[in-house]
């Protein structure tokens, strides 16, 4: 068996030190803390001691547990060696290994001086759990550098309980053994063999320690960590498309492959978590997916906006692999479309057309200039009769507008290839009126003396929508107007009501010199106004 050095002193010398135990402490010499066995080796005793400048010598007595300060010890420990500082004035010393006969607790009374002389007695410091220790003998964690194609660790190890006095080792079989991976993100138990053996594969999820525990009826036990770096291969996206141009409402569909670097070769990575949002996104709305077994992975996304750039990212740590990014640009085309689209003709053949236009996929405040148009037939020849400025968004109003008597009205925006906006054309609407006039008409005799009559006559007709013939038209009030000759203005002289023939006739007193004409001013919602010719009359 390896000989292991021990600073111990006789039986003898023990109780020829004991005569001279003082039994005060020196307030000015060092402060005794505690008295323990040593974690890692019970057979060594730690002694810890507040102090100031130095300790120039250190002797601890052990006698059994539950004995009397009087009793002799039955060891003397002097060999003593700074282990660590806590700070400048605490700190733990230890001694070498302890050669005891019996096994069992001991109580620790310990002696200290400083550099000037000053002397501390402390009695009953510590206990010194003299006793057959489990010990952890050979713990390891391979493979030592774990990739992305080795992801998974074995941590093996023995354990064994060594006895304080002989140093002889047996092994400690049926011991449940804790283990924690991971950083400690991940426990797990297993038992030793009979051999005292355990080992565990663990696939790791990041980097950091794993370590092994026994604590059980021997005691509590512990293996010196090991700390375990995973190598993080290349990794990149390849992108099946990159670059989109759509049109608002549509959906982005972006597929690519995950791959990592294995030498020379690109490998499809599988199972890892990834995410696509907006880059440098100020409101984000990731939309998450994960690589299948050949590193595909695929996104949905409805884009808003003109222009948008998203990046997809690994959403979570992964200690094997590089994380990289990868951009995707989608351009969108915003779509117009004209709501609540009116068109009205009055009695006079002029048109007045309301209607908004409206967008879609974007947000801004500029004005669009809309097309009035006109066409006979509502299917060819459509011509621009006008055009106004619209606001998106805003309804708008043209009036006065030269109309026809029958035809077909649309509106119509032809879009923005600089603010890539789509055009729009509304529905048309057909808009028209029947036409009327005033046939035969005219005033007699001519000339006329003065207070003779005059007699205004004539026929009202109406000519259908879509017919080329006029008939009569009965029953509607004819207004007669008169403009003395040198005048610029015109006075009803009379309203009369025509016959169902069409026909009317009125007879005024002459007076002056002057044009008379008939016309129908008043006619309903589905007639023009109409006239006859004007006709002077002088009168003598």
């Amino acid at each position: 068996m390896r000989q292991i050095s021990r600073g111990l002193v006789t039986a003898g010398a023990v109780l020829i030190a004991t005569l001279a135990l003082p039994g005060t402490a020196h307030a000015a010499g060092p402060t005794v803390r505690d008295a323990y066995s040593d974690q890692a080796d019970w057979s060594v005793l730690d002694v810890r001691l507040n102090f100031s400048g130095e300790v120039s010598r250190l002797v601890a007595r052990l006698r059994p547990a539950g004995s009397s300060a009087a009793d002799a010890p039955v060891a003397t420990i002097t060999d003593f060696t700074k282990r660590y500082e806590s700070s400048s004035w605490d700190a733990v010393w230890a001694s070498q290994p302890i050669h005891l006969d019996a096994l069992g607790d001991y109580t620790v009374d310990v002696e200290a001086t400083d550099g000037s002389g000053e002397t501390t007695v402390e009695q009953n410091a510590g206990t010194l759990h003299y006793a057959k220790q489990p010990v952890f003998s050979g713990f390891a964690v391979t493979p030592g550098e774990p990739d992305i194609e080795h992801q998974t660790v074995t941590a093996a190890g023995d354990m064994v309980v060594r006895d304080p006095g002989t140093r002889e080792t047996t092994p400690l079989s049926g011991a449940t053994v804790n283990l924690s991976f991971d950083g400690g993100g991940a426990r797990t138990t297993t038992v030793t063999d009979e051999a005292g053996h355990f080992a565990v594969p663990h696939r790791l999820e990041q980097a950091g320690w794993i370590s092994a525990d026994y604590d059980g009826g021997l005691g509590f036990a512990a293996a010196a960590p090991v700390q375990v770096w995973p190598k993080a291969a290349p990794t990149r996206m390849v992108l099946d498309q990159s670059g989109f141009h759509v049109t608002t409402g549509q959906k982005v569909a972006v597929t690519g492959t995950l791959q990592y670097q294995s030498g020379a070769d690109w490998k499809p990575l599988s199972g890892i978590p990834l995410e696509m949002d907006y880059k440098e996104c100020s409101t984000c709305s990731p939309v998450g997916a994960t690589t299948d077994a050949n590193g595909r992975f695929s996104f949905v996304r409805t884009p808003y906006g003109s222009k948008s750039v998203y990046e997809i990212a690994f959403t979570s740590y992964t200690p094997f692999a590089q994380h990289s990014t990868a951009d995707v640009t989608v351009a969108v085309t915003a779509t117009t479309k004209f709501t609540g689209f009116t068109a009205s003709l009055d009695k006079y053949a002029q048109l007045k057309v309301t209607g908004t236009l409206e967008l879609t996929g974007r947000d801004v405040n500029d004005q669009a200039a809309v097309d009035i148009q006109y066409s006979p037939d509502g299917k060819t020849g459509w011509s621009t009769k006008k055009t106004v400025k619209a606001g998106f968004g805003s309804q708008f109003t043209a009036d006065r507008i030269p109309g026809y008597t029958d035809g077909y009205w649309r509106l119509r925006y032809a879009g923005s290839g600089t603010k890539d906006i789509k055009g729009a054309t509304s529905s048309s609407l057909r808009r028209n009126r029947a036409l009327t006039r005033i046939k035969d008409a005219g005033a007699s005799p001519e000339p006329v003396t003065k207070g003779r009559t005059i007699t205004v006559k004539g026929v009202l007709q109406e000519r259908a929508v879509g017919s080329g013939t006029w008939k009569a038209y009965g029953a509607r009030k004819v207004q007669i107007l008169f403009r003395p000759k040198g005048a610029k203005s015109w006075y009803l002289m009379a309203t009369v009501t025509t016959k169902s023939t069409g026909s009317f006739s009125k007879g005024f007193t002459a007076r002056q010199d002057g044009t008379w004409v008939p016309v129908f001013l008043y006619p309903d919602s589905r007639h023009f106004v109409g006239d006859g010719a004007e006709d002077y009359v002088d009168v003598r």
